[in-house]
């Protein structure tokens, strides 16, 4: 099995991939996104993968089930996957042909705008991350109405809006509103869909104390009162990957948020994410990214 990848999204506001069999939307698509390249490329291996920004996958048709944070959801239509910044995930597709899905990908920033307008969002994505509930169902009218607000901001930017103009943010903003309205939305409650409550006190576990530098196998084998190497195993069954290189990929994906924000140095940025010292966070950014941290910020200030 391939290893999760952190997939940072450069630029500003939101994006929207619409994967569909006859590619009607290739030609808008390729226009207006500019991770299309990456993302394409990322959505032929399907990979374990993580994204810096908020992520809300609308299934639309086919055979797919949905992994995110060692949890794993047998998509249908009606269903939303709410992915958090960070959070490991992959889509399993039967059959390529018949995948039909659209991806709205919100920066932080535009988030937290959004947050500030309405905190019943924010109450919303909280509660469902501390849940471990990824996959909402809505319900058949209002999954329409979300896909339709959806095809406005398409149509609009086709005629020339522009990605941030406060008119596609507003048609975002309702789309939202629909997702997260807690009377109109439903958990996607599959079979296997089916909650390890310690496996998610684990994460949580991990999540609380990543910037400390004495998180290890150990010290949370030791927290959970297990036997080292059976919680080695156990964690690498229910993530897919290793205890070391999740942690890892979790500091990386704060240090890719604190470099692009560009407040403290390098040497700061390692410590605060939980590495013992820069090289050790030189080496594995390089190893991850394929270039070194402070090459990726100048490229990113040149995106900005």
């Amino acid at each position: 099995m391939k290893q999760p990848i952190l997939i940072p999204v450069v630029n500003q506001g939101f994006e929207i991939n619409y994967l569909s069999p006859d590619n009607q939307f290739n030609e808008w698509h390729n226009k207006f996104n500019d991770s299309t390249e990456m993302f394409s490329q990322l959505e032929s291996l399907f990979q374990l993968h993580m994204h810096d920004v908020l992520e809300i996958l609308v299934f639309l048709e086919g055979e797919c089930e949905f992994f995110c944070e060692g949890k794993t959801y047998h998509l249908k239509r009606g269903d939303v996957v709410v992915i958090p910044p960070y959070a490991v995930h992959r889509a399993i597709v039967k059959d390529i042909e018949s995948y039909e899905r659209i991806i709205v990908s919100i920066s932080e920033d535009l988030l937290e705008d959004f947050v500030s307008i309405s905190p019943a969002i924010q109450e919303n994505i909280i509660l469902h991350k501390t849940q471990s509930s990824y996959v909402l169902h809505l319900h058949s009218q209002n999954f329409q109405d979300a896909i339709s607000l959806v095809d406005e901001i398409i149509k609009r930017m086709n005629n020339g809006q522009k990605a941030y103009s406060f008119a596609l943010h507003y048609q975002l903003f309702k789309m939202l509103q629909v997702i997260y309205n807690p009377e109109i939305n439903k958990p996607n409650l599959s079979k296997k869909d089916e909650i390890d409550n310690r496996f998610a006190s684990v994460l949580e576990y991990i999540e609380s104390h990543l910037t400390e530098p004495n998180l290890s196998l150990d010290t949370v084998s030791n927290h959970f009162h297990l036997n080292k190497y059976y919680f080695s195993h156990y964690f690498k069954k229910n993530m897919n990957f290793p205890f070391y290189r999740y942690v890892s990929l979790k500091r990386l994906s704060y240090a890719v948020l604190m470099i692009k924000q560009n407040q403290v140095s390098m040497e700061k940025i390692a410590l605060e994410c939980g590495f013992p010292d820069y090289s050790s966070f030189y080496r594995l950014f390089k190893k991850e990214y394929n270039l070194s941290p402070k090459k990726f910020q100048k490229e990113y200030k040149a995106l900005d």
